[in-house]
């Protein structure tokens, strides 16, 4: 299928119910679990994620952010809207990574 958009061409292929039927056929997913003490990998994940994320640092990064984002929502929405998501991710960063069920 083409689509003219303005003097340039787009063309857009048109799969249809294979493409479809292929992705509802999945692989199970696996959750995240953190590593063990002792395990490879613990030291860096005990750093970053405990220590960091969901540490006083991680915590006020968030809601600094999120102060930022409320203060440019009114001014400027572009920037607004993303920060608050972002500051929202960050302070939630953890339980977002299990819920995508990602093998690490």
């Amino acid at each position: 299928m083409m689509r003219k958009l303005g003097n340039k061409a787009l063309a857009v292929a048109n799969f249809g119910l294979p493409l479809g039927a292929m992705t509802l056929v999945g692989v199970p997913a696996h959750a995240f679990s953190a590593p063990a003490q002792g395990d490879l990998g613990y030291d860096i994940y005990d750093i970053v994620v405990n220590q960091g994320v969901k540490g006083p640092l991680g915590f006020v990064g968030g809601v600094a952010a999120f102060l930022f984002g409320v203060s440019r929502l009114f001014s400027n929405i572009m920037i607004g809207i993303p920060t608050i998501v972002a500051a929202v991710c960050l302070i939630k960063a953890d339980s977002i990574l299990q819920t995508f069920g990602m093998v690490v």
